[in-house]
């Protein structure tokens, strides 16, 4: 949601776990942006997260992209492709090690296509994503072997909605996300979370000062 070059966005957010994004305008038309997603459940033995009936204690993921953007008065467009890597531990009943319960690791590359569409009001914000993202497995370890992932990669259809609302003269921003994640052929053999949904605050920088006129 860049309106010009040199515009610097940041946002901290919590949800499924805490989210920090990160973007720059490089020129009035190319961006770069970063994600990092973590969880982590060793450390409150009263707080697990669940995916079906799976433990989750511990997730980490981080991305980049490199994208195409412009606007029109009020509305922006953007398309945006990236890479990530990353990995979680649960503790759940997996075929790789019989009918035995244990704790394992999944690591895994994630490979992503965003296009967005959204406006930029005086007051609100907001962006619809159709986001397509490329999920590949690599391994699973646990205290009692490492085991190779061959399945190929799993694609899902994740379309998310982004609303921000201007607190402080586009500088600062109270953001709210929701989202899904659905597999575009079969199940895949991993358990993944169907609904996201954060809020947080979000910080604007540089390039502020959109066209007259553009600011209904």
């Amino acid at each position: 949601m860049f309106r010009k070059g040199g515009e610097v966005q940041a946002s901290a957010a919590l949800g499924n776990g805490f989210e920090a994004q990160g973007a720059v305008a490089i020129s009035n038309h190319i961006a770069l942006t970063t994600n990092f997603s973590y969880v982590n459940n060793h450390s409150n033995q009263y707080t697990v997260t669940t995916v079906d009936d799976e433990e989750v204690k511990y997730h980490r993921f981080f991305e980049g992209g490199l994208g195409y953007y412009t606007n029109q008065g009020n509305w922006c467009y953007e398309i945006i492709g990236g890479y990530g890597r990353g990995e979680g531990e649960a503790y759940d009943n997996y075929d790789f090690w019989g009918s035995q319960n244990v704790t394992a690791t999944g690591k895994y590359d994630r490979i992503f296509f965003q296009p967005a569409f959204g406006m930029n009001k005086k007051l609100f914000h907001f962006a619809i994503i159709p986001r397509i993202s490329i999920v590949d497995f690599k391994e699973f370890v646990s205290d009692v072997a490492t085991v190779p992932i061959n399945p190929s990669a799993e694609v899902f259809f994740e379309p998310a909605f982004l609303g921000r609302v201007n607190l402080a003269d586009n500088h600062l921003m109270l953001n709210f996300q929701v989202g899904f994640s659905v597999p575009v052929e079969s199940d895949p053999f991993y358990d993944y979370r169907i609904f996201q949904i954060s809020t947080g605050l979000g910080f604007r920088f540089g390039g502020l000062h959109a066209n007259k006129g553009d600011e209904d």
